[in-house]
């Protein structure tokens, strides 16, 4: 398999990654040109060249993984190494190590009207939707055909159990009469964003249960609750531009205002 088609799999699997490319060899060098993949678990795909350079390659990468920022890496190999060991090859190799990042995983809990709304606008962004509701009918494949995972059981803990969340999953929460109960069930979780749909009244009430269970100001504080952007939205569908729109928001780590109003 060559290195291309290993990295589209990977992104069809919505694998994180980082490609390292040689982009600059000069003099003796193991490798004028190369590229290589490296996991999140320090495993790789390729090789540029092997030795020192590499391994070392390979922890820059996956220290770029963790910060999520590509960077270049710079390599004397005449110089001393960092655990004292000489590389003796006597060039110079830049390499570019870009990060690739899973696209975001919309988590829906309900599938109610907005949150099938909220699917549509995530599918067509490329972003992955996974759906659960303690109804059979409102949580199928028929009704979710883009759905990569799709659960129902009357018990919410059960179904939300099944799906598996992570610091790129982006969870909202919008069911019939059970939202107090799908939060607590991934307020523990590592998930990038937690959203729950309903009044400043309901919203009121959750937090109080939260905190006379334990759960502290701060931690509440990052949940987003009201869910959604204050743009007039009255139907589902503008419902879920504000939701996609705080989603985009949160992952871009921007400030939300009008573009105007930065000018």
């Amino acid at each position: 398999m060559s290195i291309f088609k290993k990295a589209a799999q990977l992104e069809e699997q919505n694998i994180d990654f980082a490609m390292v490319s040689i982009i600059r060899a000069e003099g003796s060098t193991p490798r004028n040109v190369g590229k290589m993949i490296v996991l999140p678990d320090g495993s790789i795909f390729g090789t540029i060249g092997g030795g020192l350079a590499e391994r070392y390659a390979i922890d820059e990468a996956l220290e770029a993984m963790k910060e999520k920022k590509s960077r270049v890496a710079y390599y004397k190999l005449n110089s001393d190494a960092k655990d004292g060991i000489k590389m003796n090859c006597g060039g110079n190799m830049d390499v570019y190590i870009e990060v690739h990042t899973p696209r975001p995983k919309i988590f829906l809990v309900g599938g109610g009207h907005v949150n099938y709304a909220v699917a549509k606008f995530a599918n067509q962004m490329g972003y992955e939707v996974k759906v659960v509701d303690d109804r059979e009918e409102f949580a199928n494949p028929e009704r979710f055909p883009f759905a990569t995972e799709v659960y129902a059981d009357p018990d919410y803990d059960k179904c939300i159990g099944e799906v598996k969340v992570d610091e790129f999953t982006c969870v909202v929460i919008a069911t019939k009469d059970s939202d107090e109960k799908a939060l607590r069930a991934v307020i523990d979780s590592n998930a990038k964003y937690i959203g729950v749909i309903g009044s400043k009244r309901k919203i009121t009430i959750v937090k109080q249960n939260l905190l006379k269970d334990g759960y502290t100001e701060e931690r509440l504080n990052q949940l987003y609750m009201p869910i959604g952007l204050d743009i007039g939205s009255e139907t589902p569908e503008e419902i879920a531009i504000s939701i996609i729109g705080e989603i985009m928001k949160d992952l871009s780590f921007t400030t939300g205002k009008s573009l105007k109003e930065m000018l």
